[in-house]
Order: C-alpha cells, then sequence, then structure tokens
C-alpha cells in the first residue's frame, strides 16, 4: 500500500518544486468485496502520481468493487481526471467494477465538459455506490 498521503484526520500538505498541494487520500473497506477510496482537498499536477498509486493500489487488491469518493474534492485538475479515466481502464482490465461519487461543482462541470462519451459509472453518494452489486 502506498504509504504517503493517507491521512485520517485531514489532508497532507505535499510539496514539489516549492509547490503546495493539498491532498488527503484515505482507503476503507465497508464489506469484504468493496474499497473505497476518499479524496480531499486538490487533485493537480503536483500530486497526481500518489493519486494515481492509490488507485492502482486499490483495484490490485479489492476483490469486486473500487468506489472512489471525490466528494469532498475542492480541485480536480485535468491529469486528475485522466487518472480516474485510467484507472477505470485498468479495473476493466482485471474483471473490477470502479465507481466515482460525485457531488462538488470542481467535480460535477468536469465531467460533464470532458467525459459525456466515457463509461464512468457515477453515483451521488457512497450508500449508492456500495449498494448496487457490480454485475
Amino acid at each position: 500500500m502506498p504509504t504517503s498521503f493517507i491521512v485520517a484526520g485531514g489532508p497532507a500538505i505535499v510539496e514539489r518544486r516549492g509547490q503546495h498541494s493539498l491532498l488527503g487520500v484515505t482507503h476503507s473497506a465497508p464489506s469484504p468485496t468493496t474499497t473505497v477510496v476518499t479524496a480531499t482537498g486538490e487533485i493537480d499536477y503536483y500530486n497526481v502520481g500518489d493519486f494515481r498509486e492509490h488507485l492502482g493500489y486499490a483495484i490490485s487488491t479489492s476483490t469486486r468493487l473500487v468506489v472512489v469518493d471525490l466528494s469532498r474534492l475542492t480541485f480536480l485538475s485535468i491529469s486528475g481526471l485522466q487518472a480516474i479515466l485510467d484507472a477505470d481502464d485498468h479495473a476493466r482490465s482485471r474483471r473490477r467494477v470502479l465507481r466515482v461519487v460525485t457531488g462538488t461543482r470542481c467535480v460535477d462541470r468536469l465531467l460533464e465538459v470532458c467525459c459525456q462519451d466515457a463509461e464512468l459509472e457515477i453515483a451521488r453518494t457512497i450508500a449508492a455506490a456500495c449498494t448496487r452489486w457490480p454485475g
């Protein structure tokens, strides 16, 4: 499991080349078949690699369903969106289901503009994402 930037109480400060970026990532397993990855703060150029690591770990260890909770983000860059789309492709290749929980304007707007043709499974709440069994 990636050890950097896993925080339970709030965002971690990521520093890259003098730039500061806030990213918090937590993993939880509400059931034996489900992993929830919750991102808080900002996903941008400076920390998208760390976010990708967390997604990859969740997909490789989850038995069936990976829920990516983006409902607490204050910023999602296009590189963050590409990480989610790549993770969805990776999950499908491993016969897993990835669902994205939205709810903030920065996430909803980016998905609306950039992902009209994408096959991402979207939910408005974690409960909704976890209740439908992957088919």
